[in-house]
């Protein structure tokens, strides 16, 4: 949440966070880089939008996942990118993979300096500096064809404070979130503030306090609110559906609400018979009932194919996104049918790869299509 959301007028100049009792300071720092056959001092900036973010959720989750400091950013890392919908790299100077690179380096040489100051009633003035770096010792490899490989080692510090304090996220959510650096924040800001309320009270803060924890200057408040209201209805809402949060006008209130990874069973889907206009018996599927519910139709192609697309899309992205959501045989293929143009073209342009493979599964050779429902 403290890195910028998008690349700051001079990205070479630190950024500074204050929060109350606490300032962040996030430096870019130099490094020795290879330039045109010598060794020289640069500094490469500090890193901002989405792909840092998704770099680090990856570092900090691989890091959990295997309890230990070293972690090699390679091909599973690639594998990785490709599971939050990246599907191809490219590698030319403003490729999908060359940005990836230059903000995961930009990552690997700042500093975060945090200072803590406190008026006592005596006159007296403390303060406390602590200075955090995610890794001190890495190596890499800048292939020809233009991949690349990073191992890193995190620092002891890194490396305790989150084994202490992880807090734990939902890919799949990752996932539908990669796009936009505010709505990655928001989630994972709830994520950690939501499940640590205690009793039934809710949680209340101003919209300038919430702009200082997102790193706004708070100058537009207008502005900024809208941002945030509509990252949560569009898709922080839909992809942690437990979040009990009213982000008002006013006031925001958060009420107590579990974690993203504790779900309830998701309501999913059951097949039925339909028939059209001429008495032609269709297979179709509704979204209705609980996931193991028996299906009323034996249509083992379509039980197949929408069991993988659930679990491909996980529970929160699959309750949010196909509930209602049909499918018929249609003028002899598969469609995927929604209420909704502005869901059709949500579920078809974001879970195009889930669909593909799904229909693999399922033993489909043709394209599954997504459209809205005839009215």
């Amino acid at each position: 949440m403290s890195l910028p959301v998008r690349r700051p007028h001079d990205d070479q100049l630190p950024i500074i966070r204050q929060d109350g009792q606490y300032t962040l300071v996030i430096t870019p720092k130099s490094v020795v880089t290879r330039l045109n056959g010598t060794q020289q001092l640069q500094s490469i900036g500090v890193p901002y939008g989405t792909m840092p973010r998704l770099i680090l959720i990856h570092i900090m989750t691989e890091a959990v996942r295997t309890k230990s400091r070293h972690i090699a950013l390679g091909d599973n890392f690639t594998d990785w990118m490709r599971r939050m919908g990246y599907r191809t790299f490219s590698y030319g100077p403003r490729g999908s993979a060359t940005l990836l690179r230059e903000q995961l380096d930009r990552l690997l040489a700042c500093e975060w300096m945090i200072r803590w100051d406190n008026d006592k009633a005596n006159g007296d003035h403390e303060f406390g500096i602590r200075e955090i770096k995610l890794s001190n010792e890495y190596v890499g490899v800048d292939r020809k064809a233009g991949s690349f490989m990073r191992q890193i080692i995190m620092t002891e510090g890194f490396f305790g404070h989150l084994k202490d304090h992880a807090v734990p996220l939902n890919e799949h959510a990752i996932r539908q979130l990669r796009d936009s650096a505010t709505a990655l924040d928001l989630y994972t800001w709830l994520a950690y503030r939501l499940p640590r309320i205690a009793g039934s009270r809710p949680a209340t803060l101003t919209w300038s306090q919430l702009a200082v924890h997102f790193g706004n200057d708070g100058k537009n408040i207008r502005k900024f609110r809208q941002t945030i209201r509509d990252a949560w209805d569009r898709n922080v809402s839909a992809v942690y559906p437990e979040a009990k949060a009213d982000f008002g006008t006013g006031l925001i209130k958060l009420h107590s609400s579990p974690p993203p990874l504790h779900q309830k069973p998701v309501r999913g889907l059951a097949l039925v018979a339909t028939t059209d206009g001429k008495g032609t018996v269709n297979d179709r599927v509704e979204s209705k009932g609980q996931l193991g519910d028996t299906l009323a139709h034996s249509s083992s192609t379509a039980e197949t194919f929408l069991q993988a697309l659930n679990e491909a899309l996980g529970v929160a992205v699959a309750k949010a996104w196909l509930r209602g959501v049909t499918m018929e045989i249609v003028e002899g293929q598969w469609v995927l049918l929604a209420e909704t143009h502005f869901k059709a073209s949500w579920i078809g342009t974001h879970f195009d790869t889930e669909i593909r493979k799904a229909g693999q599964t399922a033993g489909i050779t043709e394209t599954v299509r997504v459209r809205v429902r005839p009215v």
